[in-house]
């Protein structure tokens, strides 16, 4: 082989390499079926949307603005004028063909008013593929993160629901953000 043809058969597998790479990277799970229990308050499955920096990461929506008629905030905050707010959210994961998913890991934010007398908590739980599980419960730090290890099952689809339910007899507790970041596998 010539000095040249070398270099351009090393450039055209270089580049069958990388567009190899990047189509494995490229798949993408699609999210559906998102809905939550309290409309209009709390979670706000409208404006619950995949990342659009990372596809595979669904961001949880939350409502905002103000309730006409109490004048409480529609955010996901339980405090000294609405001292419990609870939602339940829940969508369907679907794998690119020849692909399962994997693993989910849940993350949560959120902000605590804090002194030596108020009073809050929180906690979370989760249903991943008819399987509830315990994601936590805060005090003083309303962040989260759980996972779902589902390897061994193969799963191409997979339903999901997550209840948060927060607590202030006195003070304020609030979830800032959350998000369902899913991994990809492929199949055997």
């Amino acid at each position: 082989m010539r000095t040249g043809t070398r270099a351009v058969y090393a450039a055209g597998v270089a580049l069958l390499l990388l567009s190899a790479a990047s189509t494995a990277q490229a798949q993408v799970a699609r999210f559906s079926k998102i809905h939550d229990a309290v409309p209009s308050k709390y979670f706000d499955a409208a404006l619950t949307k995949p990342d659009p920096s990372n596809p595979n990461r669904l961001i949880i929506g939350f409502a905002t603005g103000v309730d006409a008629l109490t004048f409480a905030p529609n955010d996901f905050r339980a405090w000294f004028g609405n001292r419990v707010a609870m939602d339940t959210i829940s969508f369907k994961i679907t794998a690119p063909a020849g692909f399962y998913v994997a693993k989910l890991t849940y993350t949560q934010h959120g902000a605590v008013s804090l002194s030596r007398t108020l009073t809050t908590a929180g906690a979370a739980t989760w249903v991943v593929n008819n399987a509830p599980a315990n994601l936590g419960a805060f005090t003083t730090n309303a962040g989260l993160v759980g996972t779902a290890d589902l390897t061994t099952l193969k799963l191409t689809v997979v339903p999901v629901s997550i209840s948060e339910s927060l607590f202030a007899s006195v003070g304020a507790i609030m979830l800032t953000d959350a998000n369902v970041l899913v991994k990809l596998a492929p199949l055997p």
